[in-house]
C-alpha cells in the first residue's frame, strides 16, 4: 500500500490551497498610497508633475512585484501564465511611457488628465493586482481539486478492499462520501471564477470594479474552505487504514 505517500499528498494539497488563497487574500483592492492632490494642495505645474511622478513610479513598483509573483507561482496554467504575464508587461510599458509624457507636460489640465488616466485606465492597485492574486490561487486550487480526487479514488479502492476483508469500513465510506461531496463543490464554486476576474476591465466606475473582484475572492475563499474539507477527510480514511495495519 501506498497509504503513506498518499497522506503526504493530502497534506500538500491542502498547503497548495491554504498558501495560494493567503496571497489573495491581502490587501487585494488597495487604495493609492498617494492620492492625487486637491486644487488647494497643488495648483503648480511643477507640483503636479512631482506627485503624478511619484504615483506612476508607486504603480511600476507594484507591477515589478506582480511579475515575481506571477514568474513564482507553481500552478498557473500556462494559458492564465501569459495573459498576466502580457497584462503586467503592457501596463508597465503604459506607465513608462505616461511617465514620460508628464515630463513633457506644459500644462495644468494636460497633467490632471495624465492622472486621470493613470487610474481610471488600467486600475493597477484595484484590478491588475487582485488578477494576479486571485488567478494564481484559483489556479492553485484546480490543481488542489485535481490531486484530491485522484487521493480520493485510491482511498476508494483500499476501502473496498478493507471491506472485502471483512473489516467494518462503514465510517470510512462516509468519510470518502463526504470527501467526495467537498471536492464536487469545490469544483462548483470555483469554476469560472479564474476567467471572470481576468474578464474585468479597467475604467471609472470603481464600485463597480472593486463589487467583481470581491465576488471572485469570496468564490475562492469558499473553494479553498472546501478543499479544507475534503482533505480533512481524507486524512480520516488514511489513518482508519493504516489503523488495519496495526498488530491486534
Amino acid at each position: 500500500m501506498h497509504l503513506v505517500r498518499t497522506l503526504a499528498r493530502l497534506g500538500l494539497i491542502a498547503s497548495v490551497a491554504v498558501t495560494g488563497l493567503a496571497v489573495a487574500g491581502g490587501s487585494a483592492q488597495a487604495a493609492d498610497p498617494s492620492p492625487a492632490p486637491t486644487k488647494a494642495d497643488a495648483t503648480s505645474l511643477a507640483a503636479l508633475k512631482a506627485d503624478a511622478t511619484k504615483r506612476i513610479d508607486l504603480r511600476l513598483a507594484a507591477l515589478a512585484k506582480d511579475t515575481t509573483a506571477i514568474n513564482s507561482a507553481k500552478h498557473l496554467t500556462p494559458a492564465d501564465k501569459t495573459t498576466l504575464t502580457n497584462l503586467d508587461s503592457q501596463d508597465t510599458a503604459a506607465m513608462t511611457a505616461l511617465k514620460t509624457k508628464v515630463a513633457g507636460e506644459t500644462t495644468v489640465a494636460a497633467v490632471r488628465a495624465d492622472a486621470t488616466s493613470m487610474v481610471n485606465d488600467y486600475r493597477i492597485f484595484m484590478l491588475v493586482g487582485p488578477k494576479v492574486r486571485l488567478t494564481i490561487a484559483g489556479d492553485a486550487e484546480h490543481e488542489a481539486i485535481t490531486r484530491l480526487q485522484t487521493a480520493h479514488d485510491k482511498l476508494a479502492g483500499l476501502v473496498a478492499q478493507a471491506k472485502a476483508a471483512g473489516h467494518d469500513t462503514t465510517a470510512a465510506e462516509q468519510s470518502l462520501a463526504d470527501m467526495a461531496a467537498a471536492i464536487s463543490k469545490a469544483s462548483s464554486d470555483t469554476n469560472g471564477q479564474v476567467a471572470a476576474v481576468l474578464a474585468i476591465q479597467p475604467g471609472p466606475d470603481a464600485a463597480g470594479i472593486r463589487a467583481k473582484v470581491a465576488a471572485v475572492r469570496t468564490a475562492l475563499g469558499t473553494g479553498r474552505a472546501d478543499l479544507k474539507s475534503a482533505a480533512a477527510d481524507g486524512k480520516k480514511v488514511t489513518a482508519f487504514l493504516k489503523g488495519l495495519k496495526k498488530p491486534a
